[in-house]
């Protein structure tokens, strides 16, 4: 199966969930904490969703999430997987040498032989004065540059000092762990927010990776946190235990607008952060 099969079987099952749900896009949003246009792409094949969200449209669906994730893993390691390059054309055979004066004057006639015989003995000799001349011609010209300069070897460029690496950058990041990208060498907190008494939201950016993602900390169990941008995107996270929890990454163009909002199980009505442009805040920036 090839990598759009997998995403078009994975977004066949989506849209058949969300027939046999009856909920609209719009309700779907409501319902599990993503944007109704993330939905519109996931189901329609556009984009590739987070595994949380395939998740909660089973689990709303009250179906066995496990057929589902597992074409999201399949797919997953396709997208992840290195590509592999076309092995190397192998060479033509060199042609046979063609036959020497030798064996063609074994195959001439009887009469001809020693006028062929001649030929090649002169042709010999003409061949060993070339070759003498040409070698003495190379030793004086070998001589004359000794005494040269050698040139310097051009200067190897100069790796980028506090720019830290990374395992993707915009797009290639959405829906990847912030950690393992390693997107959290030069991140920052650009934006933050609060739910009283204690929760506290955090809008997180990396300027190497593009990209940003929401943390919430002194949450409860079932409080939720969603990161979104101004192309529509959105990842979401639940607190499963503990009092913390983070989403994967999201794209953040330099012109675009990215913010995080979290809600609490017992009101889920989100309360959001300020949106963040990052080219309008270099400060920010390492």
């Amino acid at each position: 199966m090839d990598r759009a099969g997998s995403v078009k079987d994975l977004a066949g099952e989506l849209l058949a969930l969300k027939k046999a749900s009856g909920a609209s896009f719009a309700q779907l949003s409501e319902k599990t904490h993503y944007a109704k246009s993330s939905w519109e792409r996931w189901v329609n094949g556009k984009q590739f969703p987070p595994r949380d969200a395939v998740e909660s449209l089973a689990k709303l669906c009250e179906t066995d999430p496990a057929p589902l994730l597992a074409l999201w893993d399949e797919e997953d390691a396709r997208r992840t997987a290195p590509e592999t390059e076309a092995p190397a054309a192998q060479e033509p055979a060199a042609p046979e040498p063609d036959a020497t004066d030798a064996e063609a004057t074994e195959t001439a006639a009887p009469g001809s032989a020693k006028p062929r015989s001649r030929r090649t003995l002169w042709g010999s000799v003409a061949l060993a004065v070339l070759l003498v001349a040409g070698a003495a011609t190379y030793a004086a010209v070998a001589l004359s540059r000794a005494d040269e300069p050698s040139a310097a070897p051009p200067p190897k460029p100069k790796a980028k000092v506090g720019v830290p690496a990374t395992g993707c950058t915009l797009t290639a990041c959405e829906g990847r762990d912030p950690k393992k990208m390693n997107c959290g060498a030069d991140a920052v907190t650009v934006r933050t927010g609060s739910i009283p008494k204690d929760l506290v939201i955090e809008l997180r950016y990396s300027h190497a990776c593009q990209a940003a993602w929401g943390r919430i900390s002194f949450a409860q169990v079932g409080d939720t946190v969603v990161v979104n941008n101004s192309d529509g995107a959105a990842q979401a996270d639940v607190v499963h235990y503990d009092r913390d929890v983070y989403t994967p990454l999201i794209a953040a163009p330099d012109d675009g607008q990215v913010w995080a909002c979290a809600s609490v199980k017992k009101n889920p009505k989100p309360t959001c952060t300020g949106p963040f442009v990052p080219s309008q805040e270099k400060a920010h920036q390492p």
